[in-house]
């Protein structure tokens, strides 16, 4: 028998907050692009909302910041900010959202145990390599029922990559959650709102006050600051593996609520995805014990069906 500890259970219920943020804004963004708002409306309303709330902490320098340079500023900024959520929907124009809810924290989780591995000397085990190998093949094939690979496809690679590496420079520099949050988003604010409003197309000042505000909280609260704190939170409490590994189930949480809200059905392919990537996951997060115990589940039932009557 395998326990989980407390810390374990309180970074599996932050990831768990996060991860249901993420898998849901694919569908605000879908309903966003397709309504009354445009991809600069919804950056500029997701970091303009984030930075009133959070300016005050980023005023503020906690444990660990004192690492962060100027360039490890700029980076977390560029990695996870504006840029990278413009990069995503710029994707998202020629791939769709199920191979944009797969491949960006599927390539992101992959990544960022490789890093760790060569930057920090993290040991994979056994079960843990296990639980890659299933994570990285159910991303495979979620991404294959997507249709063929795009440019969007590329482009998704890149932007998991960029968030792998924002969550190097946080535990490098050991930067506190909220101050992480902070930092993205009023780095993005300070670069990104005098070119929208100075030079990118808008259709917010035409767009019913419903859909700003639905978009304003949702955008700017849950995603750029409730889901990137509960995101760094789960990284601290989990460690470096099962932490960023975690985000990898985005598609399959992405999976039910399109069944459940949008109604989409699910294919045989992406079901048997999703077992393959939730197993992996499991693996990944508790390792070794539970091999053991899924070893000896299998021993018993091998044993009650071999007991004569």
């Amino acid at each position: 028998m395998w326990f989980i500890s407390r810390n374990t259970l309180l970074g599996l219920g932050w990831a768990f907050v996060a991860i249901t943020v993420w898998s849901g804004s694919l569908v605000m963004l879908r309903l966003g692009v397709t309504t009354s708002l445009n991809a600069y409306d919804l950056t500029m309303l997701r970091f303009g909302v984030a930075t009133l709330i959070l300016a005050p902490v980023a005023l503020r320098r906690g444990s660990g910041t004192y690492r962060l340079g100027l360039t490890s500023l700029l980076g977390m900024v560029v990695a996870f900010g504006a840029p990278y959520v413009l990069l995503i929907t710029v994707a998202m124009k020629s791939a769709p959202a199920a191979a944009a809810g797969a491949l960006n924290p599927g390539v992101m989780a992959m990544v960022s145990v490789l890093l760790g591995r060569m930057m920090f000397g993290d040991r994979i085990g056994a079960a843990q390599l296990t639980g890659l190998l299933l994570t990285a093949t159910g991303i495979f094939l979620f991404t294959l029922t997507g249709g063929a690979i795009t440019t969007g496809h590329l482009i998704l690679v890149g932007t998991g990559t960029m968030w792998a590496s924002y969550a190097l420079i946080v535990r490098r520099a050991a930067v506190p959650a909220l101050y992480a949050t902070a930092i993205v988003a009023v780095g993005s604010a300070i670069f990104y709102l005098p070119v929208y409003l100075a030079a990118l197309p808008k259709q917010i000042l035409t767009a019913p006050i419903a859909d700003v505000v639905m978009q304003a909280g949702f955008q700017g609260v849950l995603v750029s600051v409730i889901a990137i704190y509960a995101f760094n939170r789960s990284a601290e409490l989990l460690g470096a593996i099962a932490g960023a590994t975690l985000p990898a189930l985005i598609p399959v949480v992405t999976l039910g609520l399109g069944s459940l809200v949008l109604g989409e059905a699910a294919g045989s392919g992406e079901i048997v995805s999703a077992i393959l990537v939730s197993m992996g996951l499991v693996l990944i997060l508790v390792g070794i014990p539970a091999m053991r115990w899924l070893s000896n589940q299998s021993l018993r039932s091998l044993n009650k069906r071999g007991t004569p009557l």
